[in-house]
């Protein structure tokens, strides 16, 4: 399925305080070609930043150390299913977050939908999981060396001279399969997929399109 596949992802911000973060991909039907196509889905990936979340920019290759530039943390939501048979699907979830709660998928209502208006709830969820990720980084105050313009042109490497703490950050990452089951609900004629991850105030889409031909061939 690989080189098949085109990936689109988007994020939305609904007005007000509801927020809904989009994703899709364009890829064959698992089922059209079964001897062909692998019965695993691609995996959308939805990125989303926080404001309360930030750290340093990497410095370059050439260089110890850089002048500090935050940016926004990448919270990294995904989603994939495997069709187990035509009966039954697994969608594998992915949820960051900055609170252990809201990373906890157990917390989140899931639903999926059909091209033709059908609907259903997980029969089951598995493997619920949460773990914290850290991420830490090294400090320095140094001086700098400026042109008579007053710019920057060189940092002295004297870091030494007022140690600082390390830098830190934390966020912490829920993964889940959610398991539908209903006879005959997934077929080769089915063109679209869409799982939607949603609590209070937030929600995650993920839509999978299923055409023949794929633009990217």
């Amino acid at each position: 399925m690989r080189g098949l596949v085109a990936v689109i992802l988007a994020v939305v911000a609904a007005a007000g305080c509801s927020r809904t973060f989009k994703g899709q991909a364009i890829q064959p039907n698992p089922l059209a070609r079964p001897n062909e196509t692998l019965r695993h889905s691609e995996k959308i990936t939805i990125i989303r930043g926080d404001m309360e979340l930030e750290k340093p920019d990497e410095p370059s290759p050439t260089q110890r150390a850089s002048v500090l530039h935050n940016s926004r943390y990448p919270l990294i939501n995904q989603a994939s299913f495997t069709v187990v048979s035509r009966d039954r699907l697994r969608f594998h979830v992915q949820i960051d977050h900055k609170w252990q709660e809201w990373a906890d998928l157990n917390s989140w209502k899931v639903s999926l939908t059909d091209d033709q208006g059908r609907h259903w709830e997980p029969e089951s969820i598995e493997h619920a999981r949460t773990k914290i990720m850290t991420t830490m980084w090294d400090r320095e105050l140094q001086t700098a060396r400026r042109n008579r313009f007053g710019d920057i042109v060189a940092l002295n490497d004297d870091g030494w001279r007022n140690r600082q703490s390390l830098g830190s950050l934390s966020v912490f990452r829920g993964k889940a399969d959610f398991v539908f089951y209903q006879r005959d609900l997934f077929s080769k004629n089915v063109r679209q997929l869409k799982l939607v991850v949603s609590r209070s105030g937030e929600a995650f889409e993920f839509t999978w399109n299923f055409q023949d031909q794929v633009a990217s061939e």
